[in-house]
């Protein structure tokens, strides 16, 4: 295949995305870093330089041929599936607030499960096109990715990590879909995982807990409730045009986790609501260029795995602003790109470095046919 240079917007999307992330962890964290740390810029350096390692592995990424990323599928994955095996392991994964997801590297701690829902990506897309012509056999085709997805998926629940595992399953789903999976399969699969979801949520008390609160936060005002609330303050404090970048009151330690998983609040009251439909559609974009990317890509390994890293940014996405606007339950899914979290980061900017990477490789006329052949329905585009 021809290579020529790779997506200009999605690249610019991803500058502005990071850059943006960079300036809100900067503001939502001065209070907590000076209360905790005795340093306004405590958090914001260090996501300045998980920035820096990430767009090293964006350019990285970004240079490697088709060939390099399909080499790629198989160590990654068994690297993934033992380091959450080892995150598993007592004394060796990092405990924080009942969670076990990290690994202790001296100076970095290390979330595994982000680099797993990478590698199952690339290692399920490796599986659905080696098996393109047996889509209608659900035992050849459909199984083999929906068997790894769920052997991590089970790995992560052990930490618990319900938020990443839904992404991961929501993810495979699509790259099925993507695939041409028939519709039967899809629509058993939609209601098998519901039901899965359901019972895990019934059958552990802090999820129910969290169900509860999302239905009723006003309920338990002052307990799991709490956060919410704030959150729905910061909102509504921000307005249409906002109090003011640095300017916001929930910071000081009202809204939990305000550097984190609840940073849009802060970009809600600090930019206001102009602020916030600006940042969603700088995701829009993105999530439009990433499909546009993998229906103009003639080969199908890089088509559903640049279909794949854009579902898993777009789950992501929404997921995280679902549920500090008060649309889903609380999961703990940091905002792609704009959280702190060196390992969402890290691996975010990884994986758009091998989207900009299979941009290279896109054609503006008609895909070939013989690109998406399969038994299945045909989800290519017509035309450029």
């Amino acid at each position: 295949m021809q290579r020529h240079r790779p997506d200009f917007l999605l690249f610019f999307l991803i500058l502005c995305l990071v850059g943006g992330g960079l300036t809100m962890v900067y503001s939502a964290s001065s209070v907590t870093a000076v209360t905790l740390y005795g340093q306004a810029s405590y958090f914001f350096v260090r996501q300045c330089i998980w920035a820096g390692l990430g767009f090293i592995l964006l350019f990285l990424f970004m240079k490697q041929t088709a060939q390099g990323l399909r080499r790629l599928t198989k160590p990654l994955f068994l690297l993934s599936l033992l380091l959450l095996v080892m995150v598993a392991i007592p004394h060796v994964g990092t405990s924080v607030n009942g969670a076990r997801r990290w690994l202790d590297l001296g100076p970095i701690n290390l979330q595994p499960s982000e680099l797993a829902s990478l590698a199952v990506i690339l290692y399920s897309a490796y599986l659905l096109d080696k098996s393109q012509h047996h889509l209608m056999e659900f035992r050849r085709a459909v199984m083999p990715p929906l068997v790894i997805a769920f052997l991590v998926f089970m790995l992560i629940m052990l930490e618990p990590d319900l938020g990443t595992g839904m992404i991961i399953m929501g993810t495979v789903f699509s790259l099925l879909f993507l695939a041409g999976t028939p519709l039967r399969y899809l629509a058993a699969l939609i209601a098998t995982g519901g039901l899965g979801i359901g019972l895990l949520i019934l059958f552990e008390p802090y999820r129910l807990a969290r169900l509860t609160v999302f239905l009723n936060p006003w309920k338990d005002a002052h307990g799991d409730g709490y956060q919410m609330i704030q959150a729905f303050y910061a909102f509504a404090s921000g307005g249409w045009f906002g109090r003011g970048l640095g300017y916001g009151i929930g910071k000081y330690l009202w809204l939990p986790e305000s550097h984190t998983d609840f940073i849009f609040a802060v970009i809600a009251e600090e930019l206001g609501a102009i602020g916030a439909i600006a940042l969603v559609t700088l995701f829009a974009l993105y999530v439009w260029r990433g499909l546009w990317i993998s229906l103009h890509v003639p080969d199908r390994f890089l088509s559903l795995t640049a279909g794949g890293i854009t579902a898993m940014i777009g789950l992501s996405t929404f997921i995280n602003l679902g549920a500090v606007t008060g649309i889903l339950p609380v999961t703990g899914v940091p905002l792609p790109f704009i959280s702190y979290g060196g390992s969402s980061l890290l691996i975010k900017l990884a994986a758009s470095g091998m989207l900009l990477n299979i941009s290279r490789y896109t054609r503006t006329g008609e895909v070939p046919e013989a690109a998406y052949t399969s038994p299945g329905p045909s989800r290519r585009p017509a035309s450029g």
